[in-house]
This record gives structure tokens, sequence and C-alpha cells, in this order.
């Protein structure tokens, strides 16, 4: 029988929609007739016109891939397998895993315990004041814990006042390799408290001269003495530097920049005896009298006499990747490793726990050198991701969390950090704002930018994505970052002018 040219792409249209959409025909003897199908569908089952690379406006080497996350395709890739430092889009892979492994309702407790016997207005043995990981625990919540030991009537202890930090890797800083005065790079600990920072707070003007340091927090700002703050004469000192004298910390201000009134955040290095310092001061108010605090470990089966809970984890998580608590990351991903049966000493070994995770998660194989996380917050130059292995992460987070009703799939629990609209007023194109929808984390540390997350286009089509640009052989030779702001306006100019070049083409 010949056929003529009109059967020839009747059959070839039935038999993209069968593959498409899985039809089966009752009878192999019949060739039904197909329906008329405006040209777009045909185009649709046709390999979609390939995006455009753009080129580089930064030094180093950047790599990225696109995929349609309702077919699978890959739509743009560079350099795909990969391993970048990707900086605090490690926060992804941190909050997925979190919210698999401890559930949405997770909180953190932080407890006040006892091993002693409470008889009429004294405590009669030691008071431990033991953290279980709480990254946001701050001055305000040690109130409720200090009323609770008032409500239990003594007033007196007769043993010593401890602080326990046990239920996390204790370490001085999250990285080490930062500037000493980094308040992002604090140190970590199963009892931390206003994300182990101190303010800092300075006014010279007038005769009246301020240098204060504080547990700053919302109603509280107690002053400590653990860490101290003083004037340093030389001429030549840094802005800031820090020292350990006996038991205190030490911050040493320049005195050539002790001009006029500011403030800022520095790191605390010891958080146990910084939280165990407040909470006795907090204590004193309430007419409870406590020993300055030492550090120790809480007995197994001691009493417990006040409690407070943290906020549920993923509105924690939504925080964490809006303001990129570094903290957060780290103590929300030891504690998903502990509910996975592991028990890390160390950050590291627990990021070991999460790139095991997500080679199951994602389907790709253990020991991936294309996703190796060196610690949960990004905040490394020793961790490697892969846009590949980020891609393919995300792609299974919407796989297994759909959201009916939303343009594009949220990351489980909800989390999203909405970026701006990309300015596109040079292009002969313009982008319809009002119906492209972006989700992502940034990573910036010196020489290193990366951005992850979904898109939605205005013509709906859902799209995940990861860019990372590195110049890592440049950090020690700009050991003052000189460079680093023009490298990183630049990497941000080549991010966005990809997304709106796949959005253009995609949808053009």
């Amino acid at each position: 029988m010949r056929l003529t040219r009109r059967a020839v792409i009747g059959r070839a249209v039935t038999g993209a929609l069968a593959l498409a959409f899985g039809i089966s025909w009752a009878s192999a003897g019949e060739v039904p007739v197909p329906v008329p199908r405006p040209a777009k569908v045909v185009l649709a089952a046709a390999a979609p016109k390939p995006v455009p690379d753009v080129p580089m406006r930064q030094s180093g080497i950047a790599g990225y891939m696109l995929i349609d996350l309702d077919t699978g395709q890959v739509l743009a890739s560079r350099e795909p397998d990969r391993g970048f430092a990707p900086a605090s889009t490690a926060k992804l892979p941190t909050a997925i895993y979190a919210l698999d492994r401890l559930g949405p309702d997770f909180r953190f407790e932080t407890r006040v315990v006892t091993d002693g016997t409470i008889r009429g207005e004294t405590l009669e043995g030691n008071l431990y004041l033991l953290g279980g990981g709480d990254p946001e625990l701050d001055s305000d919540a040690l109130i409720p814990l200090v009323t609770g030991l008032k409500a239990r009537g003594f007033r007196h202890v007769t043993g010593q006042f401890l602080a326990d930090g046990s239920a996390g890797p204790q370490r001085p800083a999250i990285d080490g390799d930062q500037p000493a005065d980094a308040a992002y790079d604090p140190a970590v600990s199963g009892l931390n408290l206003n994300f182990n920072r101190v303010r800092l707070k300075w006014d010279a003007r007038g005769k009246a001269k301020l240098l204060r340091i504080s547990a700053k927090a919302e109603r509280l700002d107690p002053e400590v003495a653990s860490v101290r703050v003083a004037l340093s004469p030389y001429p030549n000192a840094p802005v800031l530097s820090h020292a350990m004298e006996g038991r205190a910390e030490v911050w040493r201000m320049a005195e050539h920049a002790f001009r006029g009134e500011g403030g800022r955040w520095l790191p605390v290095r010891q958080p146990e005896l910084y939280a165990g310092e407040v909470f006795q001061g907090l204590a004193r108010t309430y007419g409870i009298g406590l020993d300055a605090p030492r550090l120790g470990s809480a007995p197994a089966g001691a009493e417990v006499l006040a409690r407070v809970q943290s906020r549920p984890l993923d509105v924690m998580l939504k925080y964490m990747l809006r303001y990129s608590t570094n903290l957060t990351a780290e103590m929300v991903g030891v504690a998903a490793s502990r509910t996975g049966g592991a028990a890390p000493g160390s950050l590291a070994g627990s990021a070991a726990a999460l790139n095991a995770w997500a080679a199951a998660y994602a389907g790709f194989p253990a020991g991936d050198p294309g996703f190796r996380l060196a610690n949960h917050s990004g905040l490394t130059t020793e961790s490697r991701v892969s846009p590949r292995r980020m891609v393919e992460l995300l792609a299974a987070a919407a796989r297994r969390n759909p959201q009916p009703g939303t343009r594009f799939p949220k990351l489980p629990g909800g989390i999203t950090e909405l970026m701006k609209p990309y300015n596109v007023a040079a292009q002969s194109v313009k982008l319809d704002y009002k119906n492209l929808q972006i989700a992502a984390k940034t990573g910036t540390m010196a020489y290193v930018r990366g951005l992850a997350g979904y898109i939605a286009t205005p013509s709906g089509r859902r799209l995940a994505f990861a860019i990372f640009s590195n110049d890592l052989e440049r950090r020690p030779d700009d050991p003052e970052m000189r460079s680093n702001r023009t490298w990183m306006a630049r990497a941000q100019v080549f991010e966005r002018s990809l997304i709106r070049s796949w959005v253009i083409q995609l949808d053009g």
C-alpha cells in the first residue's frame, strides 16, 4: 500500500504522542486517525534549540549545568563534572539533608540539669547548663531557663556550675583560615549563644569614652567579663586583634581606629564559658547564686530542672538560607548525622555522612569526587561540588517533594530565597519579570562564587541549575583581596548573563 505524505506525517505524530504520553492502543491492527494538533506539539517533541554559551568575565574557571525538571534533559553545560569550591551553596544540600533526616518539626533543646537534690532553698550538688546544639540560642532564651529554676525554690548551690557543650563538635572556629575578627567564622559547640558572637560598641566622642563588649540580644544586652576589649597603643597595630589571657578572650582595638561612634560583631572562641557567664549573671538577678562557670559534662540520668526549645527546623533553615548563617548550617548538619546513626566528633566527619547520604538520595556513585563536602556551611576551600551533582540533588529534592499549585518546585519545607529580577535593559528582547521566578542560594568567598536553585520561566518551563566560578590560585597571590571585589562583580555579571540568555532562548 502506498502511503501519502499526509499519512506519513499522521503516523509520525501518532507515534510521538504514544511515546510522550504512554498511550496504549486497543488493537495493533488498527491505525487510529490522529487528532489534529497545533504545530507547536510537533516542535515540542523535537530537540530543543541549543542554548548559546556566554563568555566569562572573570579570571579562573567557571562551570554550570541547566536541566529541564520535567524531562530531565540537559539544556546547557560547561565543565559539568569539574569539582568547584561551592561556598555557601553547600547550605542547600545541608538543608535538604537536615529535613530528610530530622523532619521540619525538629527542635533543638537546651536544658539545666543537676546531679544533686533540692533541700529547701539549697541545691546540694552540681548544676549544669547542658547545650543541645541549638545554633540560635540567645541571651533572651536563657530567661525561661532561669525562671524555671526559680520556680524550683532554691537560691543556693553547694556544688559547681558547669557548662556542657559536648552535644556537638567543639572547635574555636569553623574554618580557621578566615580573618580573626570575622564574625561569620565563630566557634562551634554543643552549647552556643548569640551565634557565638559578642557585640563591640564604641563611642570616642566627647569626654566620656565608651568601649564595651556585650552579649546583645533583642531584649537583653549584658556586659561580659570572659570577653574583654582594650585599646592598643601601637601605631601599626591591626584594627582588631585577638588573644587569650588566662581564661579570658581579649580583643585589642587600634587607637587610630577608635574614632566617632560605631559597633560590630566579633566571634567568640569559648562559647561554653561565654554562655555560662551570661546565665550566671541572669540567675543572680533572679536571686540564685552560682559560682563562675567551668567546663564539665553532665552525668547520664541527671535530673532536668528546666528546658527551652528552639524554633522548628523548617523555620530555622529558611533563615539560614536567607542570612547564610554558618553556625546554623554546621549544627543542623551535625544533628542530622547523629540521627542517621553517625556519631561525628568533627565537622568533617559529619560532612562525610552527608556525602554518603547525598549519593543515595540523588542516585550518583558513593564517594564521587564531584560531591565532597568538608563541612556543612561551605566556609572552606576544601569542599568540591560539580554542577552536575548539585543539579542532580536539586532535581531529586523536587521529585521527592512535589508541591501542586506552585510554578517551581520549592525545597522541602517551603524554603526559598527569592532573587531580584535581572536587568536586561540593554537587551533587544525583554524578559517578562512578572512571570519569571527564581529561587536560589548564593555562595561567596574570596575568589569563589556560586549560585544554585530553580527557575520557572514565563512560559512555564521548570528548570534546575548550578553555576560556579573559582579562581583559587589568586587567593594566596592577593592576601589583602584588593582585586576580589572586581572579580566578584564580574562573576555576578556572568551569572546574570547566563540566566538571561537561558530564559530568552528557551522562551523565545
